[in-house]
């Protein structure tokens, strides 16, 4: 019984701490020892033929990986679910819910059903759990979000490196052949017609909001993206107002909270400094009328010529 107690901790740590009645029977043990263990409170029964060992920790992936585990047929967590385990853009794992998608319906308490054929390039495994891959998982969405949200999605995985423009393409058009595909997938054909071959996310939600109160600001003139060669090194700028040598960042946690990301954004500011540059940074909740004020005075001590409006 050690050895069986050994090799049942070994699947349950590969599982999230969960293992399956199945898979308690392929150890050994008869329907009398799992009661048993149950019992003692070795195992908790946490869904119909799922266990939690003892002691592992209760968590919102080990949930959905039980509803995976429970649905005795070949599921996968999908639509607003794998949206949430990828971190996707307007997803929330506390109001979605559980969604698994089957080759047949799946009735477990909680758990919304979806019946599809998923194939082999279409799911992965993310943390431990059967997943819709993010390309998939997008476009399940496509008929839940708006134009303007898909997009934002889209882009903000491309960024992450999730998502691959090509694979989404012709995974939807696979999906398009159908009629109800082409009505479901419109909004997504729609985001898909303006990101064409070579197209690059390279703005943020938050830079692009910002560059457009710099206009309504009529802050000075100044260029976006600007290039600065120094250190025999590249940078770029968000917004340059190049003549006075000032330089504008939007910050935000996501491209530069990391321990990498601060070391390096000290090192650009140390070898822009040196070619006489100044870089001021404003973050997502600083408001515009602050940052108008903020960039204004720093024109102004750098040489520029004009009124605060």
């Amino acid at each position: 019984m050690h050895q069986v107690l050994l090799e049942l901790d070994r699947t349950a740590n590969r599982q999230l701490g969960l293992v399956t009645t199945g898979q308690l029977r392929h150890l050994g043990l008869s329907q009398r020892q799992i009661e048993w263990q149950a019992a003692k409170g070795s195992i908790i029964r946490i869904r119909h033929l799922v266990y939690r060992t003892a002691g592992a920790p209760i968590r919102w992936e080990q949930a959905v990986l039980a509803a995976v585990l429970g649905a005795r047929a070949t599921a996968v967590a999908s639509h607003a679910t794998a949206a949430a385990i990828w971190q996707l853009r307007h997803s929330d794992r506390h109001s979605a819910g559980i969604h698994l998608t089957a080759d047949r319906w799946v009735q477990l308490n909680g758990v919304t059903s979806h019946v599809g054929r998923i194939t082999p390039g279409e799911c992965t495994e993310h943390g431990g759990i059967p997943v819709t891959t993010p390309e998939r998982t997008i476009m399940d969405l496509a008929s839940t979000l708006t134009v303007r949200q898909l997009g934002e999605c889209i882009d903000d995985a491309m960024r992450r490196g999730l998502v691959q423009l090509q694979r989404l393409r012709q995974l939807v058009e696979r999906a398009a052949a159908s009629k109800h595909g082409r009505r479901l997938l419109a909004p997504l054909h729609k985001v898909l017609a303006d990101r064409i071959t070579g197209y690059r996310p390279d703005d943020s939600d938050f830079e692009k909001r910002m560059n457009a109160e710099w206009e309504r600001l009529q802050l000075p003139p100044a260029k976006r993206q600007f290039r600065v060669r120094c250190a025999n090194k590249t940078y770029r700028l968000d917004v340059a107002i190049p003549d006075n040598k000032i330089g504008i960042e939007w910050e935000s946690l996501e491209h530069h909270g990391t321990r990498s990301g601060i070391d390096n954004d000290s090192n650009r500011r140390a070898d822009l400094a040196a070619e006489g540059w100044v870089i001021q940074s404003f973050t997502w909740n600083t408001s515009p009328e602050r940052i108008a004020r903020a960039v204004f005075r720093l024109w102004k001590d750098r040489g520029g010529q004009g009124a605060l409006t």
